[in-house]
């Protein structure tokens, strides 16, 4: 063998083995495929177990971060997120969903891996776009059941999965949203969270008056939500305040202040 030769075959070997080392991160064999990492499975579990024992105290007021759509947007989420760490008075962050564009397993990895610099808990309930393909299956490795509550100082978080047309059904779990309402302990508030508002496209005339109907017949007069990118807080229906949280590109964040009397939020622009 000629030093030419000598030279093109150790060239060759050396790009086999880069190739072969590394090759978990650079072959796909499907955009739907199912892969969550090890260290970002049931991500919500153990976010909320970075609240204890907090969780558990008895109510004082306190401020929650609110922030959604960040498909998309990863420069303007990141830029969020240095924001939210120059701040000290969060006790938490929920993000509303659509933390992916198409939800395959790589939008999920870049999700995880800029939300998880935030330096408080983060609670992520799912979208509609998280939804495509197999991405409902991708989520619920990846943060735990789409419909779940929380107790945090006597306040229940309820976030409700109202998802339709991406997973092909008619309507959402009513029957479970209603229980889950339901203030069963003492609870100080109950706030429901859910992506999708009920005015929208997705949502029949009769989904629309039912969600709404849900609402009051639990004495509640505040709904958060995502999807539509933009602020919003207005009552469409009857007595309930509907609150509409900002995609990244805004530069806007929600805080929701929680005083044993109310419930405020404001409007930050950074």
């Amino acid at each position: 063998m000629n030093p030419n030769q000598s030279r093109h075959a150790l060239v060759a070997i050396f790009v086999v083995v880069l190739l072969f080392s590394s090759c978990k991160e650079i072959i796909e064999y499907s955009p739907y495929q199912n892969i969550v990492k090890s260290k970002w499975k049931k991500q919500n579990v153990s976010n909320y177990n970075k609240l204890l024992p907090e969780a558990d105290e008895d109510f004082t007021p306190f401020r929650v971060g609110l922030i959604s759509d960040s498909h998309s947007y990863y420069d303007e989420f990141e830029k969020q997120v240095k924001y939210i760490n120059t701040r000290s008075d969060l006790d938490f962050i929920i993000h509303l969903g659509d933390v992916t564009l198409s939800a395959n397993a790589r939008e999920y990895d870049w999700y995880s891996d800029i939300m998880n610099n935030i330096n408080v808990p983060v609670i992520t309930i799912i979208g509609n776009h998280d939804c495509l393909g197999n991405g409902y299956d991708i989520y619920t490795e990846m943060f735990g059941e789409s419909n779940f509550f929380f107790k945090y100082k006597d306040v229940k978080f309820v976030m409700f999965d109202d998802i339709i047309w991406e997973k092909k059904v008619t309507d959402p779990d009513f029957e479970w949203f209603d229980k889950a309402l339901v203030n069963d302990s003492e609870y100080v508030h109950v706030i429901p969270f859910a992506h999708i508002p009920p005015w929208d496209e997705q949502f029949s005339l009769g989904n629309e008056f039912l969600y709404n109907q849900i609402i009051l017949r639990n004495n509640l007069n505040l709904s958060i939500h995502g999807h539509g990118h933009s602020y919003g807080y207005s009552q469409p229906y009857d007595d309930v305040n509907y609150l509409s949280i900002p995609a990244p590109i805004r530069n806007e964040l929600i805080i929701l202040d929680i005083q044993s009397d109310t419930i405020k939020h404001e409007l930050v622009r950074y």
